[in-house]
């Protein structure tokens, strides 16, 4: 049996459907420049390399038709203040991406972002069932140069590491943070991006779902111009599946 040990992936896919297409207000080539810059591309090849498919969480569209890691909620998203909530209306320019009435992003909700929060949910529930707790493995990747949701100033470290207070145990912490560092990279805790994945129903209330966020920069292994992996690609994905052995020893104790 896998030790409750599950990773999410909420950010690397490239699909727009094409019933989306329609709501954009930008071009083709604007929204590939926008695409590029916003996914987390390779994310689910370079953390997901040997994880059991029914322990890994990834969403089925770009973060460009539904943000599955924001809060479904406007009022509860801070991100929606640059207009980057469960569903974007500005770019990383701050231009207009897209108008939509509230009956349509409720359509795009009920689509793409409740059956994936479900699909968490339950399979949470079935991880506190069976082993009485249940580890979160929140994968990302950034760019270099500021995002509309970052300070302008904030640090870039090679290693992101996401924390909540309530759902990141210190030991949990401590080993994410060693784990990167023994191996030589500059790790930033809750730089450039604070925060870690806990589905809803547990959110701030479970204390046996414990969760880190891993944010790796995209230099590491891609050409950000391009978006193509280079040589670092494979180094980075035996990194991080050293990680995840790592957790797996954590999640099984």
């Amino acid at each position: 049996m896998h030790p409750p040990l599950f990773l999410h992936v909420p950010h690397a896919s490239s699909v727009i459907p094409e019933g989306c297409r329609e709501d954009f207000l930008i071009g083709a080539e604007e929204l590939t420049v926008e695409q590029l810059r916003l996914e987390d591309r390779f994310t689910d090849e370079l953390f997901g390399a040997g994880w059991p498919a029914a322990q890994a969480w990834t969403a089925p569209v770009s973060r460009l038709v539904v943000d599955v890691e924001r809060f479904r909620s406007d009022d509860q998203e801070s991100c929606a203040a640059v207009g980057m909530g469960a569903v974007y209306v500005r770019g990383t320019r701050g231009q207009a991406l897209r108008r939509l009435d509230l009956d349509r992003r409720e359509v795009l909700l009920e689509t793409y972002y409740d059956p994936h929060h479900r699909a968490c949910e339950e399979a949470t529930a079935q991880a506190l069932a069976t082993w009485g707790r249940c580890l979160i493995l929140d994968a990302h990747s950034y760019p270099l140069g500021p995002l509309p949701t970052q300070r302008p100033d904030a640090p870039q470290p090679e290693i992101g590491l996401g924390t909540d207070a309530f759902h990141t145990p210190p030991a949990l912490r401590e080993l994410a943070r060693s784990y990167f560092t023994d191996h030589g990279l500059g790790v930033g805790v809750d730089e450039p991006f604070n925060g870690t994945f806990v589905p809803t129903r547990f959110w701030r209330h479970e204390p046996r779902v414990h969760s880190v966020m891993v944010e790796v920069r995209r230099d590491l292994y891609m050409n950000q111009a391009t978006g193509a992996p280079h040589a670092g690609f494979k180094r980075v994905q035996a990194l991080l599946t050293g990680f995840r052995a790592a957790l797996a020893t954590y999640a099984g104790a």
